[in-house]
C-alpha cells in the first residue's frame, strides 16, 4: 500500500537513502524489450538498497518500480493531481503528488541520480532539465542515459546544438543494465562533475 504526502506534511528525521530516479515511456509495456530492461534495472537498483523514484505510472516506470519493489526497495512515485484518469503504479510504496509539472521536476531534481530510459517528449524534457541543472548547480542530480537510442540522440544534439565535450561528459550513455549500474556506483559516490558554467 502506497503512502501519500504533500509538500506541507511533516516527517520525522531519518537517514537519507541514496535515491535513483528512473524516467521513461509510459507507453511501452511487456513484452517490449525496453520493458524487460526497465524491470531488470529496477531490480538491480533495489538490490543495492537504493530508493527508487519513478514518474509513478505504468510502462517503463511501472516496470522499474516493480523490479525495485520485488527486490525489497522503497519506491517513490511522482503522480500528478491533474491526471485524474490515470492510476498510479501499485508497485509504489510512497506517492509524492505534484500539482503541476514544475513541482514534479523539483522532486526529480532532488534525487541523487536520474536514469533516462527510452521515452517520448516528457522523458526528453525531464532528462534535459536534469542535464541543464548539472551544468550550473553544485550537487545536482547526476544523469545517466541508457541504451542506443539515447546515444544516437546525444550525438545529434552534439552535432546541431551548442554542446561541448564537458557537457557530453555530464550525460554518459550505458549500453545495458550492467554497465548502467557500474556507472551509477561511480556517479552516486561523488565522481567530480564540471565547474559551473553558463547555460545554453
Amino acid at each position: 500500500m502506497a503512502t501519500s504526502s504533500s509538500p506541507g506534511d511533516a516527517c520525522p528525521e531519518r537517514p537519507r537513502a541514496t535515491t535513483v530516479a528512473v524516467v521513461g515511456s509510459a507507453r511501452l509495456e511487456e513484452p517490449d524489450p525496453a520493458w524487460r530492461e526497465a524491470l531488470a534495472l529496477g531490480a538491480a537498483l533495489g538490490g543495492r538498497g537504493w530508493r527508487v523514484m519513478t514518474g509513478g505510472y505504468g510502462g517503463l516506470m511501472g516496470a522499474a518500480a516493480r523490479g525495485a519493489r520485488e527486490a525489497g526497495a522503497a519506491v517513490v512515485g511522482l503522480p500528478m493531481t491533474a491526471w485524474a484518469g490515470l492510476d498510479p503504479s501499485p508497485w509504489c510504496t510512497e506517492l509524492l503528488w505534484a500539482a503541476d509539472y514544475s513541482e514534479r521536476l523539483r522532486h526529480l531534481l532532488a534525487a541523487d541520480a536520474v536514469v533516462a530510459l527510452p521515452g517520448g517528449i516528457g522523458t526528453l524534457a525531464e532528462a534535459a532539465v536534469v542535464w541543464s541543472a548539472l551544468q550550473t548547480e553544485p550537487g545536482a542530480a547526476r544523469l545517466l542515459l541508457l541504451g542506443p537510442r539515447w546515444r544516437r540522440l546525444r550525438d545529434a544534439l552534439a552535432a546541431d546544438l551548442v554542446v561541448g565535450a564537458d557537457d557530453l561528459r555530464l550525460a554518459p550513455v550505458a549500453e545495458d543494465v550492467d554497465e548502467a549500474v557500474r556507472l551509477l556506483d561511480r556517479l552516486v559516490a561523488g565522481a567530480p562533475g564540471v565547474a559551473p558554467a553558463p547555460r545554453g
